[in-house]
């Protein structure tokens, strides 16, 4: 693809740039020498002329991986909780429809018990 486009090809070959100034600099330092490497070396040198300002504020939307997965783990981790409880709740339905109300204390209690339940009601 990048073959086909010499647009994305060069937009690759900037990014690039910006990765390799910034194993060393700051990101926004990394970005506007890359800018200036980029303009001197053809490389996106009109767009990067006209939207110099633009593109060195990108340094304010810079990816942060790192915050990223945590966001991530702890969403998968709130979803999780959320359907153990709905499992939890509907188990505690079905035995009190069927006056188990004893299965529901010993549940509550112990944790084989409440999985051995759940494995009776397909809940696990």
């Amino acid at each position: 693809m990048v073959e086909k486009s010499p647009t994305l090809y060069q937009y690759v070959k900037f990014v690039d740039t910006v990765r390799k100034y910034q194993k060393e600099i700051p990101f926004p330092e990394a970005v506007e020498k890359a800018v200036d490497e980029c303009i001197k070396n053809g490389i996106l040198a009109e767009f990067l002329r006209k939207n110099r300002a633009e593109v060195l504020r990108v340094n304010i939307f810079e990816y942060d991986e790192e915050e990223h997965m945590r966001q991530e783990r702890e969403e998968s981790r709130q979803e999780g909780f959320e359907e153990g409880e709905e499992r939890i709740n509907d188990l505690y339905d079905k035995l009190h429809e069927l006056n188990r109300e004893e299965d529901i204390w010993k549940a509550i209690k112990d944790v084989e018990h409440r999985k051995k339940l759940l494995e009776e009601f397909h809940l696990d």
